[in-house]
């Protein structure tokens, strides 16, 4: 592997965890990036976005999903234009369910970082999609997904956190 250990400027992440998938595992899939820029993606998104949330919230954020290689986003059924694809994506969630809510996620991300596009996946028990790309982070596109639906759409602030008040979240 090109890249590997503690992220620089992000010590409570790694580069194996920003590539590491599920489905890769199970069909055997090689998710290592072919592509420089794509580890500086992930390096990007580590130190602006994930190492700020680690911090501010001072406990683990997992990430579910980081870099999709073309393989892994097609077997998880992703986008064509996915966020994920150029490392600049990741889904993320607290370690510990029951103690915080993945809205004090999405509240903080809003108004404190820099993203592209945010997306509170299946509300109310899900997790959240953020995507860091310098270029992009004008966009701040915000989408949600209810879990009774399963289809992303766009949104506004406000009505995102009355989808989670909505659930008692």
């Amino acid at each position: 592997m090109k890249y590997s250990g503690k992220i620089p400027g992000a010590p409570n992440f790694t580069y194996e965890e920003l590539i590491h998938s599920d489905t890769a595992d199970r069909y055997n899939l090689d998710n290592t990036p072919k592509f420089d820029q794509i580890w500086v993606n992930l390096a990007e998104l580590a130190v602006n976005v994930l190492q700020p949330l680690r911090d501010h919230f001072g406990e683990p954020i997992v990430v579910t999903s980081g870099y999709r290689c073309a393989a892994v986003n097609r077997a998880v059924g992703g986008s064509m234009t996915s966020f994920h694809a150029s490392g600049c994506a990741a889904d993320i969630r607290f370690e510990k369910k029951s103690e915080r809510k993945e809205s004090e996620l999405f509240k903080f991300a809003y108004r404190n970082l820099q993203f592209a596009e945010m997306i509170a996946e299946g509300i109310p028990s899900g997790w959240l999609h953020i995507a860091y790309c310098r270029d992009r982070n004008d966009e701040r596109a915000l989408k949600y997904m209810l879990d009774k639906e399963g289809v992303v759409k766009r949104g506004t602030y406000q009505q995102i956190l009355q989808f989670y008040g909505s659930y008692h979240c």
